[in-house]
């Protein structure tokens, strides 16, 4: 006759085993998606970074003011800096290799040459030289925007490998239980009954745990990029069916490096996350806020009379420039509006939108400009 003791630490044995598989598993993928969240934000600065020493090199060959120059150098160090971080940690699959190292996109090139038409303008302070430099940041956009969808999309296979393993780790147990149930006495069998509610608990547990963290913002708890943008394009979608409409704002945080500069980075987070609680205490619930990237914001306003969403801006506006931020005193932001129309794309309205915060930032910043199609 065979020993049960020797069955039943089998089973023991076998639910041990595919607990700690769960574990393991969902463990290594939370793991992983922390990592893409953070490259996501990376990338999506580098957009954000291009703009900026575009607009700052048109700044600087305007007044040839030194400070402008000086602020043009170290924005161009800090997106070279994040550029080779990002080629030598995160890209490494064959899709992020082919996007940046193969034709036709080569992206990792695009911004090499983007980079030495930054230093070619530096050196040489010419006209022609800061419109090559306006002509390639241009043409960088949509390939830094292409960089975000992939690293989303390999974020997205990692959150369905998750499932995928969640059901091999539900059928394993399951037969391991039907072993235990034919060997194993009542009492034993409820005890198994036991262990196999903490396992499914746990399975479900860090499933929703990896759902959160796929579309949450890890500083500002805030919705991420991805979230941010598939919301923007639901929202299209529903406006294009009802012949209706919606604003989205786009934020910027004024003279945020001078911040991080200042008072060092852990402040600099600090005061991200007290905008970021500052917009979620002012936006309504059938509103959409989401960290965009770096220091920007965007707000999905369902709002389609154009006055109003500039008065929702203007109020959060008038919140931030009043709160006091520990350390730093007060800080305001610039707001972008615009409104969608039929026959808009994402990428029409963001550029748009970003326009309209790039020229309230021309306008002395602390302010809300409105670009309408």
């Amino acid at each position: 006759m065979v020993n049960l003791k020797y069955i039943y630490a089998f089973v023991f044995a076998s639910l041990a085993g595919w607990a700690i598989f769960a574990y393991i598993t969902t463990t290594d993928i939370i793991k992983n998606q922390q990592q893409y969240a953070k490259v996501i934000n990376k990338t999506g600065s580098q957009r954000m970074l291009s703009q900026k020493i575009t607009l700052l090199a048109y700044r600087f060959y305007e007044t040839r003011d030194k400070e402008h120059k000086s602020h043009l150098l170290s924005l161009y160090s800090l997106m070279r800096s994040e550029h080779e971080k990002i080629i030598s940690l995160y890209v490494k699959s064959d899709v992020t290799k082919a996007l940046y190292f193969e034709k036709p996109r080569q992206l990792n090139n695009k911004v090499e040459q983007y980079f030495k038409n930054v230093e070619e303008f530096i050196a040489h302070e010419e006209l022609s030289l800061l419109y090559k430099l306006e002509s390639s940041s241009f043409s960088l956009l949509p390939l830094l925007e292409d960089a975000v969808n992939v690293f989303e999309q390999e974020s997205k296979k990692k959150v369905d490998l998750l499932l995928d393993r969640e059901l091999f780790i539900l059928v394993g147990t399951i037969i391991t239980l039907i072993l235990e149930s034919v060997f194993i006495v009542i009492p034993a069998i409820r005890h198994a009954e036991i262990h196999e509610d903490k396992l499914k608990n746990l399975v479900k547990e860090r499933t929703l745990e990896l759902e959160k963290i796929s579309v949450t913002d890890q500083l500002t708890k805030l919705y991420n990029r991805r979230k941010t943008d598939e919301t923007l394009s639901f929202e299209m979608e529903r406006a294009k069916r009802s012949h209706g409409s919606f604003g989205i704002i786009m934020i910027d945080i004024d003279n945020f490096k001078k911040v991080n500069d200042t008072y060092g980075h852990l402040t600099g987070d600090d005061v991200l996350q007290e905008i970021a609680r500052i917009l979620s205490d002012n936006v309504r619930k059938i509103d959409v806020l989401g960290r965009w990237g770096g220091e920007e914001f965007l707000i999905v306003d369902n709002e389609s009379d154009p006055d109003k969403v500039i008065e929702f801006a203007e109020k959060i506006r008038s919140a931030v420039e009043k709160h006091k931020f520990k350390q730093v005193g007060k800080v305001t932001c610039s707001f972008g509006v615009t409104q969608y129309v039929e026959g808009d794309t994402t990428a029409s309205l963001i550029i748009r939108a970003d326009k309209a915060m790039y020229a309230a930032k021309e306008a002395g910043r602390n302010c809300v400009k409105e670009m309408l199609a």
